[in-house]
Order: C-alpha cells, then sequence, then structure tokens
C-alpha cells in the first residue's frame, strides 16, 4: 500500500513535516467542528510519548463515515496550499505534501463504517473489501508476508489487473458503505488485519484533549480500552530494540 517515494528524508524530517500537516488537519477540523481522535500508533505515542513514537513514520487519525464526507469537502478549499488529500491509489485517503521530495510524510485517515449484520453477510462484506485492498496493492515488498499471504497477494493482483485503478476505489467505497446501522463498526479501510477489529460507537464518541508535541489534539476519554484492543494490555511498555523500526521507509 505504500507508493511513496524513496527519497533521502530523515525520520527528524519526517516528524517535522507530518507536525505540520497535523497542525493543519486539526485546524480545519475545529473550524468546521468536525471530529477526529489520534488511532493507532499516533494514539499510543500521544499516551506513552507525549508525541510520536520515536521510530513512527505517519499519523494516524480515525473519523465516523459522517466526518469524513464532510472533511473531504471542506479540507480541499481550506488547506494549507503545500498540502492535499488524496487517495493515492490506495483505499486509504492520506493528507500529503505537494512537493514528491516530502512524498515520505502523510497523514493517514482511518474511516469507522458500520459492519453487516448476520455471519455470512459479514463474511462476504470483509472478504469482498480484502479482494479490493489486494487488488489495489502496487509496489509490494512480498519478504513481509507469510508464503499463505504473498500467494493471495499475488493471486488478487493479477485478479485487479484489468480494472482501473479508479474503479476499484469507487468500488472500495461502495462496498464500505452499503450497510447502514447497527452497533457494529470496523475501520473499513485499514489494512488487512486493522480492519477485523469490531469497535462500537461508544468507544470514540466521548473525546478528550492531549498534547502531541505541543499541540492540543482529540484522543477518546477510552483511550486504555482502544489502545489495549490494538497493542494488548502492556502497550505501555515499549517493544524489543530489534523492532523499534519504521514501518514505511528502511533508514
Amino acid at each position: 500500500m505504500d507508493e511513496r517515494n524513496t527519497n533521502s528524508l530523515s525520520l527528524q524530517d519526517i516528524h517535522a513535516e507530518l507536525l505540520l500537516q497535523l497542525k493543519d488537519i486539526v485546524s480545519v477540523c475545529e473550524r468546521h467542528d468536525i471530529p477526529y481522535n489520534m488511532m493507532c500508533g499516533s494514539l499510543l505515542g500521544t499516551v506513552r510519548h507525549k508525541g510520536f513514537i520515536p521510530w513512527d513514520d505517519d499519523v494516524d487519525l480515525l473519523m465516523t463515515r459522517e466526518a469524513f464526507t464532510r472533511f473531504r469537502e471542506v479540507y480541499p478549499r481550506e488547506c494549507d496550499p503545500q498540502f492535499e488529500l488524496t487517495y493515492l491509489n490506495t483505499w486509504t485517503p492520506r493528507v500529503m505534501n505537494h512537493d514528491p521530495a516530502k512524498a515520505l510524510a502523510f497523514t493517514d485517515l482511518f474511516i469507522l463504517d458500520h459492519v453487516p449484520e448476520g455471519t455470512f453477510r459479514r463474511k462476504w462484506w470483509f472478504l469482498r473489501l480484502h479482494l479490493l485492498q489486494g487488488m489495489l496493492k502496487r509496489n509490494v515488498d512480498y519478504s513481509r508476508f507469510s508464503f499463505k499471504n504473498r500467494l493471495l497477494l499475488r493471486v488478487t493482483h493479477m485478479i485487479g489487473l484489468p480494472f482501473s485503478t479508479e474503479w476499484k476505489t469507487k468500488r472500495y467505497e461502495k462496498i464500505s458503505t452499503c450497510c447502514h446501522e447497527g452497533n457494529d463498526l470496523c475501520m473499513s479501510n485499514g489494512a488487512f488485519q486493522l480492519m477485523m477489529h469490531i469497535w462500537h460507537p461508544e468507544q470514540f464518541e466521548e473525546k478528550i484533549h492531549a498534547s502531541f508535541e505541543g499541540i492540543q489534539v482529540l484522543i477518546p476519554k477510552k483511550w486504555d480500552e482502544v489502545l489495549t484492543i490494538l497493542f494488548g494490555p502492556d502497550y505501555m511498555t515499549p517493544p524489543p530494540k530489534e523492532e523499534q523500526v519504521a514501518k514505511h521507509l528502511d533508514l
């Protein structure tokens, strides 16, 4: 899912660029009362480090589908001219810099959608989204996956070749938004296993302010519950040194 330019930006440079993006996004959301919260590694960084996890190389935000629809309308009009909201040939909307030299830094926007009720309908829904993720993935580092997943990625990639990226992304959004009720939610544009976490509205409805690199950002009031689901009960303990590596670049 990584289409970025392989340039020589340092992790410090990436953090500086990401902080500018985050300030811009938060400013637009505050002006229009658009709810969001820090999510995944950025939520963990807020709680554990009061900012970036030292080896993290992106920002993760979460919005409901309704909030993202509003954000998608206003952000392109009101954002700093150096930034843009783009899908970058993936199923995940991102805020990035127009400058290709800064393309290693981006903010991922994860979206909460309703999950269909019923075992069969739910499995079929997830299967179609996973299939489309494989069809959309490009420049894959297959060494990161098991033999089974490498095979699935290669097969789905081949299936997706006859279809345009535009068709695949539109299809992805259509399936993601086909269910409009129920108490079960998921990050419909989360990659592979991240999408499989089932969430409920009350886990994100109440938000509180927290400091992230000196910026006031929103996090769920139930941040402990959310982080435990994402990372396990020992989330405050950093991983071993050998696992403290950036996800998207080889420094």
